[in-house]
């Protein structure tokens, strides 16, 4: 049976201990980790502690289009993402999601850049950790990456909401869902990254769930929520909720989702 997962930031500034605590007692089964700061290390024996389980980490993705452009700069983006894949091995936590680019300009698929997703991808197979790529603007920088490698250490992270957003009439599941890793279930309007709860925008959820249906089996149905967003509609949604009157909410809103698979 598939378990329910929260991403750890839900736009409560609380401690990470506070909120996975809150996402524990909400009813969650695991938490997604957000794998950067001082107290990332820490994250994992304290979500363990608490009762939940582990989904991912999701590996920080300040610039990532360095990793397609030539120079010191996309060797360090490279040598970042392959630290965090050795972390999940020490960290005992099996998969790790990934940004290939960024949401501003577009950049091109390269030859140097493959060559650095190959040396990614080689470390997570000799440390055995999934690396799960995520969707975000266009679904170039994917198709490349799943047709030029077939190691079964990478597959695809559905974000509902980028799907929403930026390539709606692109099916992602139907094109990805034989390799599907992880999801990142959230809602918008289709015009900003807003990350609201499901059914508070415009994502047609009973067909995405009928989709769903036929994908790879995940272990966790996990939200990727948040209302600190830019978009007008998010902070008047939520904004007089308790932390844990929001995780209810959302609680809710994914066992609605899961009553559709």
């Amino acid at each position: 049976m598939i378990g329910i997962g929260m991403f750890s930031w839900f736009s409560y500034d609380l401690p990470i201990n506070e909120r996975l605590k809150l996402i524990k007692d909400a009813g969650f089964d695991a938490a997604s980790l957000w794998w950067d700061g001082d107290e990332k290390y820490e994250q994992p024996d304290m979500t363990r502690k608490i009762g939940l389980q582990i989904d991912n980490i999701h590996i920080p993705f300040k610039e990532p289009n360095r990793l397609w452009l030539d120079g010191i700069e996309g060797d360090d983006y490279q040598n970042m993402v392959i630290s965090c894949i050795k972390d999940c091995k020490i960290h005992n936590i099996s998969t790790a999601v990934i940004h290939l680019t960024s949401f501003k300009e577009n950049v091109t698929v390269t030859d140097i850049g493959l060559k650095r997703v190959g040396k990614i991808i080689d470390v997570a197979e000799k440390n055995q950790i999934k690396l799960a790529f995520e969707n975000i603007t266009t679904l170039e920088h994917l198709n490349a990456v799943f047709n030029n490698f077939s190691s079964s250490n990478i597959g695809f992270c559905w974000d509902s909401g980028h799907e929403n957003w930026n390539h709606p009439d692109q099916d992602c599941l139907a094109l990805y869902g034989n390799k599907l890793f992880a999801v990142h279930i959230n809602d918008n309007y289709g015009d900003g990254d807003a990350h609201v709860l499901p059914y508070d925008g415009t994502v047609n959820w009973k067909e995405k769930m009928q989709k769903l249906k036929g994908c790879k089996d995940i272990d966790f149905f996990t939200l990727e929520v948040d209302f600190y967003r830019k978009h007008p509609k998010c902070f008047k949604l939520y904004d007089k909720l308790s932390a844990k009157k929001y995780l209810d909410l959302a609680y809710s809103r994914a066992n609605k989702l899961l009553n559709l698979l």
